[in-house]
């Protein structure tokens, strides 16, 4: 039996059509796994926090021994509630917005910042000098989102960059802010970027993280385009599909 080979440019082109398929799967899980996670939310605390918020402006409205220092109270509760109510609003709608897979990576990205700044009046400057293959817009998109979102709850800035780059192995995205920053060494995992560092290692990329207390932070991940091992014609062994089971 002849074996058959393969060459070096057939191989890079399988290992690029594996690596979308990999992506592709893992948007998908995701994808499912958000719906049932909004699916949750809606059902259990949003009724709950309905349901509080009614209870709260019902004792406002009744109680009566301290109502001075009562009021106190449960307008801060009442306050909060709100947020809280709001916030799982906002999650529920990012979880369950299956659009963003039609949409321009541009538009995504503008969508970003003008929700940004319409919850913290602070316009966040964008700059892009790449071109993005399709398999990496979206998990580019969720970083940004998720970088967004960490500043919005944590930063306290007045100013923030977004950029990205592209060489012909990787993409370079920077975000950085000018806000209150933090000891990488002691809260960097409260700061929530545990989700963030997750993503970027199911890609095989790199974080990396440069901040002091009051020196902002800049939040630089590097990304590979293909991350499939280069494979040697020596080492290379025809696939027996009749072996697979599915």
């Amino acid at each position: 039996m002849v074996e058959e080979l393969y060459t070096p440019e057939q191989l890079d082109r399988l290992h690029q059509q594996l690596w979308h398929c990999v992506l592709q799967f893992a948007n998908i899980s995701a994808t499912q796994e958000r719906t049932r996670i909004a699916r949750d939310l809606h059902d259990s605390l949003g009724h709950a926090l309905t349901a509080l918020n009614f209870q709260l402006q019902t004792a406002m409205k009744l109680c009566q021994p301290n109502p001075t220092e009562a009021q106190g109270f449960l307008t801060e509760a009442h306050r909060l509630v709100a947020i809280a109510t709001q916030e799982m609003r906002d999650s529920v709608r990012v979880l369950r917005d299956d659009a963003i897979e039609t949409q321009p990576f541009e538009t995504l990205i503008d969508a970003l910042i003008q929700d940004f700044y319409q919850t913290t009046q602070i316009l966040p400057s964008f700059e892009s000098k790449a071109l993005l293959p399709e398999s990496l817009k979206i998990p580019i998109y969720r970083i940004i989102q998720e970088s967004l979102n960490n500043i919005r709850k944590y930063a306290q800035a007045t100013a923030v960059q977004i950029q990205i780059e592209t060489t012909s192995t990787q993409v370079l995205l920077t975000v950085q802010d000018n806000g209150r920053g933090f000891d990488p060494n002691t809260i960097a995992t409260g700061y929530g970027l545990k989700g963030m560092q997750e993503r970027v290692a199911l890609l095989q990329g790199t974080l990396q993280i440069r901040t002091r207390p009051s020196e902002g932070c800049c939040i630089m991940t590097t990304v590979p385009m293909q991350i499939l091992p280069k494979v040697e014609i020596g080492d290379w062994q025809p696939l027996n599909l009749d072996s697979w089971s599915l």
